[in-house]
């Protein structure tokens, strides 16, 4: 009889441990916000709260994992997906619990979602290759050679197309100066299609659909040697035929990266060598900024209060301060020509986005 009982209570205990185990929640600290990657984590910007406060390194709160050289967030549906140096780790956005890992990257250093809506497609620079993710499954299911050795560094996809830079900073030759077309469809014919490569400049790094396509090319660009720079481009490309229709020098500017444009398409904003700048969309009228040295610009439009009666909206960049604060963001209203507001994080900051 002793025995019999002694059963009975191992077998609750044993159940009620597993109960716990399952029963675990997450609570929903998160979601709607910014997401500022550093290079120790992501933290969480709650700007919409009357109290408004930075929560750093959120994903290793919640989950007690660091994610390794983590580079850029984006969003999909209710999922966050985080770019790191040979991964991609996944969480839920709203409660940031880890959903999963996809590996098998060399050094990723960009992606985007692509249809179906189970597809995403990464740019795994050092192998120089996009890397097909089959999302449901969390694996890599495919890869697209972009060339030999052309260091792929940012892509973009509209139109069921997607359009890869090439501007690694490759020494040889031209590898390094052009735009590669991947078209893609649903899941009763192949996924990728290589659409061949096209020259647009050197080092072409970012990218818009302003009418067309808008790429900006960096040039050669080496801080020590002053005598072997050239200057930035911005090349216009027609996205469906794939030709070059337009390409404007930009005089004096080194080192252009980063492009976004303001919400009706007629203003392009980059970083470069020297500060942030200001073009229309043919990329004349160039002109700073501030004189700020940043590696990230994100582009949002915005509320705010002219007066303490009033309300109206602006486009905001916001930067980061790559030389001597790297750990801030700083939000600029075009609209006022003027910094509003400084965020600060725990680390380097390395990208910026909103969900």
């Amino acid at each position: 009889m002793k025995l019999f009982y002694w059963i009975l209570i191992l077998v609750i205990l044993f159940t009620s441990c597993k109960k716990d185990e399952v029963d675990v929640v997450f609570e929903e600290n998160y979601g709607s916000g910014m997401y500022i990657v550093t290079d120790i984590g992501v933290s969480f910007f709650n700007y919409n709260d009357s109290l408004p406060q930075v929560n750093n390194d959120i994903f290793k709160t919640v989950n007690n994992i660091s994610i390794n050289n983590p580079k850029k967030i984006k969003f999909r549906g209710t999922k966050a997906y985080i770019l790191a140096e040979n991964t991609i780790v996944t969480a839920n956005v709203k409660t940031f619990e880890d959903r999963g890992m996809i590996s098998g990257f060399v050094n990723a250093v960009d992606f985007d979602f692509v249809n179906p809506d189970d597809r995403i497609f990464v740019v795994d620079k050092d192998d120089s290759k996009v890397k097909v993710v089959d999302t449901d499954r969390m694996e890599i299911i495919s890869d697209i050679e972009t060339g030999d050795n052309t260091k792929p560094v940012f892509i973009i996809s509209k139109w069921y197309r997607s359009i890869i830079m090439n501007g690694g900073g490759v020494a040889d030759t031209l590898k390094d100066s052009t735009i590669v077309a991947i078209d893609y469809r649903d899941e009763l014919v192949p996924i990728s299609d290589m659409m061949g490569s096209l020259f647009v400049g050197y080092n072409p790094n970012s990218a818009i659909h302003v009418n067309d396509l808008k790429v900006l090319c960096k040039g050669i660009y080496d801080p020590n040697n002053s005598s072997s720079q050239t200057n930035s481009v911005l090349v216009t490309v027609n996205p469906y035929s794939m030709k070059v229709t337009a390409s404007q020098n930009l005089n004096g500017i080194y080192n252009a990266n980063n492009l976004v444009s303001n919400n009706a398409g007629n203003a392009l904003f980059f970083t470069a060598s020297d500060g942030i700048y200001s073009m229309n969309d043919n990329g004349g009228g160039v002109s700073q900024i501030d004189p700020i040295i940043s590696d990230i610009l994100y582009i949002r439009n915005e509320q705010y209060n002219p007066t303490d009666s009033t309300t109206a909206s602006s486009n905001m960049l916001y930067v980061n301060d790559a030389i001597n604060n790297t750990n801030k963001i700083y939000k600029y209203n075009l609209s006022l020509s003027s910094f509003v507001d400084t965020i600060i994080v725990d680390a380097h900051v390395r990208d910026i986005n909103f969900y």
